[in-house]
């Protein structure tokens, strides 16, 4: 644990100064981050180290993953994972106030001033462009509005803490979900707990075929920073260069080559990979269609145009997703209720009635929160209700799935409440208080805060008979740990380097995002009202996924999962449906040509390929560091 911590600290300090300060790049971009499988292999090296210097200090294996929880939950805090936006958004709205874009006179009066730094120059001025010679951080400025925000996203912790207490056994025992991205932390340290000083998968060649690909292709590009004449393998490049269209109007379609998303899709089911990439295609399809057509659905004055409408679809699919996990689990929730209201330990994690009240007290607070940022108690509920749903959906699917790219639509629900309930009976401080907590600044954005490790800790704990309490504890500690080391970190070189000379997107175009949206929605003066064109969308996307999920239950031969529908245009299956297409078909020939035994024996490919791929980036960046400081070549992006 005390491992675990010190790793998630030196995380949070490293990320951010890599990202904000060095710019080497960002190890932030999904909810399972490459900076995760990173500091995981260094940690396996520390671990084989051990074994030949001092034997009887070598980690176990349910040592290494309490070190794989601690770091799972630090890797998704630096820069543009939250803390970024978080510290950067807060000194922003005086800062960048103008008379011409009017966010004094538009809602600066809505403000809950409680969460901003007083806009002092000591404070505002000396953030943006340095101190002055002699002076010091005013650390104490901070402490107040960095707490309350910590808060709140501590109580959305514990609410999703307490909900995968509840339904862990239904999940583990009932459902049976598969948790692919614990399988493949256990398959790397295999042999640590036999007496071997050397992971057992460190021995079979067909690892090292797949870690010299990814690794091989990023080492040779590495060359061509020193002599230009020698051409780039671009396989891994960004969507940025690798956009095709077909058609006018139809959205591009993105040929990205993503090792991770090759390698642990591997251990993904065939009907979710198909799924995956099967919706992502035809949603590229429905999109271009509506587009070239001009179909738009809505009220007059409030159309929803073609990702609006799509959005919709998903949305109704997620929900009903969230619906029907309650009811396969309607038994295990009664039982759960009934022990918590007797007393019984049960069989959870933590007795279900800590759970219960846990979870009560968390959800009190998240709303009340909510409420002191400036909502009314209804929109307040409105809102933790959408998240909940946007939460649940994630965390369980990527423990089903183990897709790192799930990324929810609307995560939490400020933009489906003003497109199909409307404004019109939403005040000014409704809008401000909406358009804050659905900002990236509460808790994150799309790329969870700690949620998704949750349930795949818990499953790698199972085992643990002795210090139960312990291995739950560190999720709490390392969330606190990251947080104020990652806090400190920004604060510390915006100060010290001055946040604009730092150039990052969080301190600049986010803020000027968030802020700008307040104002845009407060400009606008015919207000929307409830539109039922959109809300037979969303149920449109509701009967389909019900559809879809009731066929799966009768009939085992049927290949589309309600989650491709539920996901189809987000990020993951947009950007990266050619990976997930490869993994697919890979698979599919390994299972029909081999069956279970050649799909075990080339699994070490697959996890060489995620291995060699991050070290790969590693072995980068100290090039950066050493050669390029400061214009960094940033090795890994979307």
């Amino acid at each position: 644990m005390i491992l675990g911590l010190i790793t998630a600290a030196v995380m949070s300090w490293s990320g951010n100064l890599l990202e904000m300060v060095l710019h080497a790049g960002s190890l932030v971009k999904s909810s399972y981050p490459v900076a995760l499988t990173l500091w995981f292999c260094i940690w396996i090296m520390i671990n084989m180290v051990l074994g030949l210097v001092r034997p009887a200090w070598i980690l176990t294996k349910v040592e290494l993953l309490v070190i794989f929880g601690t770091i799972w939950i630090a890797g998704m805090m630096p820069g543009v994972g939250w803390m970024g936006y978080l510290i950067g958004a807060l000194p922003a709205p005086h800062f960048f106030a103008t008379p011409e874009n009017r966010w004094e006179e538009l809602f600066f009066d809505q403000l809950p001033m409680w969460a901003f730094p007083s806009p002092t120059a000591e404070i505002m001025d000396r953030f943006y462009f340095g101190l002055h010679e002699g002076e010091s951080v005013p650390w104490g400025a901070w402490v107040m509005p960095v707490w309350w925000w910590f808060s709140g996203a501590l109580a959305l912790v514990g609410a999703g803490y307490f909900v995968v207490c509840i339904f862990h056994r239904q999940w583990v025992d009932a459902e049976r979900l598969t948790y692919p991205l614990v399988q493949f932390p256990e398959d790397l340290v295999e042999g640590f707990d036999q007496g071997r000083r050397v992971p057992d998968i460190l021995k079979k060649p067909v690892f090292w075929y797949g870690f010299a690909w990814t690794a091989g292709i990023i080492l040779w590009n590495v060359i061509n920073y020193w002599y230009p004449n020698i051409p780039r393998i671009d396989l891994f490049d960004n969507i940025n260069v690798k956009s095709m269209y077909f058609a006018h109007n139809f959205p591009p379609f993105y040929a990205r080559i993503l090792p991770p998303v090759i390698g642990l899709g591997y251990l993904c089911s065939l009907d979710l990979l198909f799924s995956f990439w099967f919706f992502g295609i035809l949603a590229l399809l429905k999109v271009g269609t509506f587009t070239r057509t001009g179909l738009t659905i809505g009220l007059e004055g409030q159309p929803s145009k073609a990702g609006e409408i799509i959005a919709l679809e998903s949305h109704g699919a997620m929900t009903v997703l969230v619906i029907w996990s309650l009811w396969l689990a309607r038994r295990h929730i009664r039982q759960v209720w009934q022990e918590a209201r007797t007393g019984v330990r049960g069989d959870g994690p933590i007795p279900y009635r800590v759970a219960v009240i846990g979870l009560a007290f968390c959800a009190v607070y998240a709303c009340s929160f909510l409420m002191k940022l400036g909502m009314s108690f209804h929109l307040a509920m409105g809102q933790l209700t959408l998240m909940f749903i946007a939460y649940f959906a994630t965390v369980k699917y990527m423990a089903a799935s183990g897709f790192g790219y799930l990324f929810p639509v609307w995560t939490k629900g400020g933009s489906f409440l003003k497109i199909v309930t409307g404004t019109a009976r939403m005040s000014t401080g409704d809008l401000t208080a909406l358009r804050l907590a659905d900002s990236p600044v509460l808790f994150g954005g799309t790329r969870l805060q700690t949620l998704q490790m949750l349930p795949h800790h818990m499953r790698a704990m199972d085992n643990v008979v002795r210090g139960k309490g312990w291995v739950s504890g560190i999720v709490f500690a390392a969330f606190i740990t990251a947080f104020i080391a990652s806090a400190m970190t920004i604060i510390y070189y915006c100060y010290i380097e001055s946040a604009l000379f730092l150039r990052s997107w969080t301190l600049w175009e986010g803020p000027h995002g968030i802020f700008g949206g307040i104002a845009t929605s407060l400009a606008v003066t015919e207000k929307t009202v409830f539109d039922p064109q959109k809300m037979g969308m969303w149920i449109l996307g509701g009967t389909e996924a019900t559809f879809l999920a009731v066929m799966r239950s009768r009939f085992a031969w049927w290949p589309f999962h309600p989650l491709g529908l539920a996901f189809q245009y987000t990020t993951g299956p947009r950007y990266y449906a050619l990976s997930i297409f490869i993994v697919w078909a890979a698979k599919l020939i390994i299972l029909r040509t081999g069956g279970p035994r050649l799909y075990e024996k080339a699994k070490p490919f697959f996890i060489g390929t995620v291995v060699g791929y991050a070290m790969g980036i590693l072995a980068g960046m100290v090039i950066d560091l050493i050669w390029f400081p400061g214009e960094g070549h940033g090795f890994h992006n979307f």
